[in-house]
Formats: C-alpha cells, sequence, structure tokens
C-alpha cells in the first residue's frame, strides 16, 4: 500500500502548475471526490494519520499554504462522510469555523489544523491554537450546535500542562481536541458501535464535571487524555489493549511521516552544496578563495534548512 506522505502536497504543486487561477473550493471538491473513488477505508485512515503537516518549504501565508490547509479541511468531511455524518466546508474563512459536521441533526463545528514540522517551538501558542470565544461565536449560529472539535497533528502538543486543556475542558463550551490519529482510530471501530454514540464525546457534565486547572497535580494533560481515552473506548466499545496498540502503530507511521520530510530537506540542502561546489570549482581563482566561497555559500544558502531540521529533530521525534 503506497504510504501517500507527499499526497497533499504533490496535489497542490501540481494544482499550481496547471492552474493560473486557483480555486480552493473546487479543488477541494476534485480532492475530496478522488478520496472517495480510490482510497479505501485503511488507506485513507493511514493519511489522516499523518495529516496536517504544512510544507516547511512553503513561504508562510502563501497561496499554497492556504490550499494545503483546505485539502486537511476536506480530509476532516471526508472523515464524516465516512462516519456516516454530514459535512460541509466553510466557504466563507473570516470568523467562521472550518468545517460543519452534523451528526444526528446535531452541530458540531470544527477547526481544523495544519502546522509546520519545522515550527520553532514544540506546541503552538495557546491563543493561536484555540479561542473560545470564537467557538461559541460559531456554535450561536446554529440552534441545534452542541460543540466544538479541533482537530490537529498530535506532534504539535504540550509536554504536561496548558491553558489548552483547561479550556478544553470547559462545559460552558464543549471543545473536544483530538490528534488527526483519533479521528483514524474512531473510523477503523465505525462498525462496533453506533456512529451517532460519538455524541457522547460532547457530554460534558458527565466527562468533565469540572474544569482541569494548568496548575493541578501531575498537569492537565494526563487527566484531559485520561477522560478523553475512557469515554472513546466507552463509545466505539474497544478496550486499553486495542487502543494502545493502535495508536502505537500509528505514532510508528508518523515517525516514518517524519522521517521522510527530514530526508528531503536534507537531500535538498546536499543538492545546494554540490551546486555551490561545482561552480566554484568552475572559477580559476586561489584555492582559498574557493573555500571561503564554499563556506560562504553554503552557511548562507543551507541556514534555513538547518534550522528547520533541527526544529524536526528536536520537537518531532
Amino acid at each position: 500500500m503506497p504510504k501517500d506522505f507527499f499526497l497533499l502536497q504533490n496535489y497542490v504543486n501540481k494544482a499550481f502548475e496547471s492552474h493560473s487561477y486557483i480555486d480552493h473550493e473546487k479543488i477541494s471538491r476534485k480532492f475530496m471526490n478522488m478520496l472517495s473513488e480510490d482510497f479505501d477505508d485503511e488507506r485513507f485512515e493511514n493519511l489522516l494519520k499523518f495529516a496536517g503537516y504544512i510544507p516547511d518549504l512553503y513561504p508562510n501565508d502563501s497561496s499554497e499554504e492556504v490550499l494545503y490547509s483546505k485539502l486537511v479541511e476536506s480530509l476532516v468531511c471526508e472523515w464524516s462522510r465516512r462516519m456516516g455524518y454530514s459535512a460541509e466546508l466553510i466557504k466563507q474563512k473570516s470568523s467562521m469555523e472550518d468545517v460543519k459536521i452534523i451528526i444526528d441533526n446535531k452541530v458540531i463545528v470544527c477547526d481544523a489544523k495544519s502546522f509546520r514540522l519545522g515550527r520553532s517551538q514544540q506546541a503552538p501558542n495557546a491563543k493561536d491554537f484555540l479561542k473560545l470565544e470564537d467557538v461559541r461565536k460559531w456554535m450561536d449560529r446554529y440552534k441545534n450546535a452542541i460543540g466544538g472539535l479541533v482537530t490537529y497533528p498530535d506532534t504539535h502538543e504540550w509536554k504536561s500542562g496548558s491553558d489548552i486543556y483547561q479550556y478544553c475542558s470547559t462545559k460552558e463550551v464543549p471543545t473536544v481536541m483530538l490528534p488527526y490519529k483519533y479521528l483514524a482510530y474512531i473510523l477503523n471501530n465505525r462498525d462496533r458501535f453506533n456512529p451517532s454514540d460519538l455524541l457522547e464525546l460532547w457530554d460534558y457534565d458527565e466527562i468533565f464535571p469540572g474544569k482541569l486547572p494548568k496548575n493541578m497535580e501531575g498537569g492537565n494533560k494526563a487527566a484531559y487524555w485520561k477522560r478523553i481515552n475512557k469515554a472513546i473506548l466507552r463509545i466505539t466499545r474497544t478496550d486499553e489493549r486495542y487502543f494502545s496498540g493502535y495508536m502505537q502503530k500509528a505514532d510508528e507511521l508518523i515517525r516514518e511521516c517524519i522521517a521522510a520530510n527530514l530526508e528531503m530537506l536534507e537531500n535538498l540542502r546536499k543538492d545546494i552544496i554540490r551546486d555551490i561546489k561545482k561552480a566554484i570549482a568552475a572559477e580559476n581563482d586561489i584555492e582559498k578563495l574557493k573555500k571561503d566561497i564554499i563556506e560562504y555559500r553554503t552557511k548562507t544558502e543551507t541556514d534555513s534548512y538547518d534550522k528547520l531540521i533541527k526544529r524536526i529533530k528536536n520537537f518531532r521525534l
């Protein structure tokens, strides 16, 4: 089975090569059609597990980055369809959710996150990850909204405690945070349970009767995941052993994806050094000058790659 580590990146690159005007909605629909027709559940599950990594070579806030993020949102829509839910990509992006998911006539507003592997921090700033007031506003647009969902690549998470786990245990605005590999797990076990039962994840009176403070003993990260995992096991009618085995394999695939991205960056860096040496070797200047130029150009032209490689090794592996 193909690994598809660069599927979204290649899809974006091809779109920019073949279109003078980028219609995000049209391209996203074609992408979802391709997933529906060509990807069985197993292949789609694997694609979900390592979803959400924006290629580091895309310029910040570039059109390529915007389209890539849109395709990640499309993955959430396709996941919803395969689960038997209704879902809609929201076209108007200003102050709106990314995806509207409807489960048994109840609305979940979803913020589908994408991050760069080489970002300078282990985890995003809390204010960049979730604003509960935004979720509240999104929910207020629907009479039957019951909560929010934040999906994200799981290598971008906090070590022990964060304001985020307090936000995501606030029952006044029940907002569940799930890495993409959790969506894959839920899909994997779709036939074990009634898909409408997933609504129980937003029963915060039961799961989070009180907020999890950041400074609680043991950190609120462990407390959050203990309760969410327990709820997911109950809903999907699976056990801890099966869950742990699945997540271990998912983590192995994610690490393989990260290693493939690292290898790509390192090879591009080597190509730059090779081209520099080739160009300098063609000069007739003295050897010391050649050496100085090689060192200078190597540093200036590969510095960004060194930073990306270091960040990925420090934060993602």
